[in-house]
C-alpha cells in the first residue's frame, strides 16, 4: 500500500520535469523567432580567410548580428566541394540558446562525372538547444557526404567554434 502514494509522487516529479524541459525548449523558440524577426541589426561580415583557419574550395562566409552593441546571431555559410552547411549560432545575454544547422549537397551526374552545382539538395538538419551554455536537447536528421552523420559530440565543437568566431567578429570595427 505504501508503494501507491510513492509511486504517484515520482510520477508527478517526471511530469513536472518534463514540463519544465518543454517551457525552457519554447522560450528558446520564442527567443530565436524574436532574433530573426528583428531588423536594424548592425552587421559585420568576414570572409573566407578573414575567420577560416583553412579556406575551403568554395569558400565561407561569417555573418554577426549585432543589437545595441552585443552580438545575437552569428551566421557562418562554409561551402565545400560538393557540399555547403550553413550553421546559425543564437545568443541571448551573451549565452549560446540555440545552433541551427543545415547541410546541403549537389548531386552527381554520373553521365559527366562531375557535381551540378548550380543545385543544392538539403540532406540534413540539426538543433541544439542549450541553457546556460550547456545542452539540454538535440534534434538530428540526416548526413552529408562531406559532414557525416551528426551527433551530440557536435553540441560540445559548436561552444568552441562560437568563442572563435565571436572574437572574430567582435576584432572586426
Amino acid at each position: 500500500m505504501r508503494i501507491v502514494p510513492i509511486l504517484i509522487i515520482v510520477l508527478l516529479s517526471l511530469q513536472t520535469c518534463a514540463q519544465s524541459g518543454n517551457n525552457k525548449i519554447n522560450e528558446i523558440r520564442k527567443t530565436v523567432a524574436q532574433i530573426n524577426n528583428h531588423s536594424g541589426y548592425s552587421i559585420r561580415k568576414l570572409e573566407n580567410e578573414e575567420f577560416l583557419e583553412q579556406v575551403t574550395d568554395n569558400g565561407g562566409e561569417l555573418t554577426g548580428y549585432f543589437k545595441n552593441g552585443q552580438l545575437v546571431k552569428i551566421v557562418e555559410w562554409i561551402g565545400l566541394s560538393s557540399c555547403v552547411n550553413i550553421t546559425e549560432y543564437y545568443l541571448q545575454d551573451n549565452k549560446l540558446i540555440f545552433v541551427f544547422t543545415k547541410g546541403s549537397e549537389s548531386p552527381y551526374i554520373d553521365s559527366l562525372e562531375t557535381f551540378d552545382h548550380s543545385r543544392l539538395i538539403k540532406t540534413m538538419e540539426c538543433r541544439f538547444y542549450y541553457n546556460n551554455n550547456k545542452l539540454i536537447k538535440t534534434i538530428l536528421k540526416g548526413a552529408t557526404r562531406c559532414g557525416g552523420q551528426p551527433n551530440k559530440d557536435w553540441a560540445k565543437d559548436y561552444l568552441e567554434i562560437l568563442l572563435h568566431d565571436k572574437k572574430m567578429l567582435e576584432k572586426k570595427q
